[in-house]
């Protein structure tokens, strides 16, 4: 307990020394005999090395009622430090530290308030830092190369340049001016670059903005090595560098690349990009992106792209892109290609696509298509499409496709002027070409026919098409007597003589069933029929035929027909085939376009 009294007494004394008020007032006196008069004042002694502090420099000075401490750095001006020991008070030099800082504090000129979350900085050094509620700065320096130029930048203030001409000025009270926000086209153009969801989750509030403060300054160097955003060899200046080599160990925030950029994890650059850029997880572009950008999951440009994207998962260009887009799930593009899109999963253009689109799923074009799409699943034209698309399922022109449509299952356009190939075809309006088994055209033709023929009285045909070429769906059957049924597939022509005729030209490929379903007999069918018009929906129609009729079959069933005596000038083409001339008359309802 004793024991424990003395040290508190003894630290208690060591502590007032320094704080003991004493006074002096001397002229023209040397440093050791001004020291010994503060010393004796307050019963303690000085002890210094003689070449720290030189004894017989002559000061002149007058303090009343003021501390030791207070005298001794207004007399000494320098860098020193005070140590107490027993009844001495020990002058030692400060240790010559690696950093030292400038602080301050930011005023609005106006409203006397202080300014929180502006941008201190220095152009010189490429140094700065953020203020924080209470408007106060540290910025750290590496050197006291005075004088100092700082720059004091936010946004709705003007920028504010002061000259630090010495440490003695310290702490400094800087006022700025408001100003209103200059939208120019600079602004403009990058302001996303702040705002993108990448740059809001890997990059912090206080780097984001420090680089929206100084949107206006930009400084080219040779490289720069980063851990982290905001943690590089151009610590939270790094956003407004723009550098030939870049190295980020886990990820980096520039303002741009001219060379070379490698991250471990990613990149994320406020301006334009030129050359390289590679990534493991993803690389995110503000401005403009010429050359290869490589990377293992996602790509992003918010401009446009000249060059080569390649994406393990998915790229995306806000702007136009020149060049080759390649992805393993999706690619996409919010302006216009001129070059090709491949991808495993899918293709999206929103603007005009000038090259092609190659997809195992989709691909998808916003407007005009000059060029290809081949999709193993569908292929989606928003506006015209000059050029082949070819799908494992179907294609969609949603406006006029000039060039070759190949769908398995089905193939859509508004206006056809070139070819579909699937196995449903629908068109809006043709002068083109459908092959399938089915084919619809909204304002083609379009007709349910009620006819007979010298084999059969009654039969029944669908007709669904263009008038260049439609389909001929087709049944037929007996009345009384001996019994046959028909029904068969074909292809027609329409051509048109004047305004209310017309002549059709068809081949029908019709099975005859005589009784039993096995070794059913075939009858091809050439016919030509003139076609009057009686009114808006009806045509009346007639005209001569050439069948050929070939059948296994050497005996019919009872009540069933042989069809041995159809026609006329009959005459045998082989042992199994027959062939004769006949005719075809009936009435047609039009449900299309009528001539």
């Amino acid at each position: 307990m004793i024991v424990a009294l003395s040290l508190m007494l003894s630290v208690c004394h060591a502590q007032n020394l320094l704080n003991k008020s004493v006074s002096i007032s001397v002229r023209n006196k040397p440093v050791s005999d001004v020291l010994k008069i503060i010393g004796d004042q307050g019963n303690f002694s000085f002890s210094y090395n003689s070449d720290i502090i030189p004894g017989d420099s002559l000061v002149t000075i007058t303090m009343h009622s003021k501390s030791v401490k207070q005298i001794l750095e207004m007399m000494l001006r320098g860098n020193y430090q005070y140590k107490e020991s027993g009844d001495f008070i020990i002058i030692q030099k400060t240790p010559k530290e690696k950093f030292y800082h400038l602080t301050g504090q930011i005023i609005d000129s106006e409203s006397g308030k202080t300014v929180d979350y502006a941008s201190v900085y220095s152009r010189q050094l490429l140094v700065s830092s953020l203020t924080d509620e209470e408007g106060i700065f540290k910025l750290k320096m590496r050197d006291r190369n005075f004088p100092i130029s700082l720059t004091v930048s936010k946004v709705g203030y003007a920028d504010t340049t002061i000259i630090v001409n010495s440490e003695f000025s310290l702490p400094l009270n800087i006022t700025i001016n408001p100003k209103a926000i200059d939208l120019d086209t600079l602004i403009v153009i990058y302001s996303e670059g702040g705002n993108s969801w990448l740059t809001r989750l890997f990059v912090s509030s206080r780097v984001r903005l420090q680089s929206r403060n100084i949107s206006r300054f930009f400084v080219a160097l040779p490289y720069q090595i980063s851990l982290t955003p905001g943690l590089s060899s151009h610590g939270r200046m790094s956003s407004q560098i723009v550098n030939k080599l870049s190295i980020n160990i886990y990820g980096g925030y520039t303002a741009g690349v001219n060379g070379v950029e490698i991250g471990g994890l990613f990149n994320i650059s406020k301006k334009d990009v030129r050359y390289l850029q590679m990534a493991t997880t993803f690389n995110a572009v503000s401005g403009h992106f010429t050359g290869v950008q490589v990377v293992g999951i996602y790509n992003q440009v918010l401009d446009s792209l000249v060059g080569v994207q390649i994406s393990g998962f998915a790229g995306w260009t806000k702007g136009n892109l020149k060049g080759v887009q390649m992805a393993g799930i999706l690619n996409k593009i919010s302006g216009n290609l001129k070059g090709v899109q491949i991808s495993g999963g899918g293709n999206i253009t929103k603007g005009k696509t000038n090259g092609g689109q190659v997809s195992g799923i989709f691909n998808k074009s916003g407007k005009e298509i000059h060029g290809f799409q081949i999709a193993g699943g569908v292929n989606i034209g928003n506006e015209n499409v000059f050029g082949p698309q070819i799908s494992g399922i179907g294609n969609i022109s949603k406006r006029e496709t000039n060039g070759l449509q190949v769908g398995s299952l089905f193939n859509y356009t508004k206006n056809l002027k070139g070819v579909q190939i699937g196995i449903v075809n629908l068109a809006d309006s043709s002068s083109g070409y459908s092959f399938g088994l089915l084919n619809i055209v909204k304002k083609g033709k379009g007709a349910i026919v009620v006819y007979g023929n010298e084999i059969l009285p009654l039969n029944l045909a669908w007709k669904s098409g263009s008038k260049k070429l439609y389909n001929i769906f087709t049944i037929g059957s007996s009345i009384g007597g001996s019994k046959a049924y028909t029904f068969g597939f074909g292809i027609g022509r329409e051509f048109k003589i004047s305004k209310n005729l017309t002549l059709n030209t068809e081949i029908t490929d019709q099975n005859i069933y005589l009784g039993r379903w096995r070794d059913l007999p075939v009858l091809y069918r050439f016919q030509t029929g003139l076609n009057i018009k009686l009114n808006k929906s009806l045509t009346l129609s007639a005209g001569p035929a050439f069948s050929m009729f070939y059948s296994e079959q050497k005996e019919f069933n009872s009540n069933y027909q042989s069809f041995s005596d159809k026609g006329f000038l009959r005459f045998k083409m082989s042992r199994n085939t027959q062939a004769w001339l006949g005719w075809q008359g009936g009435l047609s309802w039009n449900y299309g376009s009528i001539f």
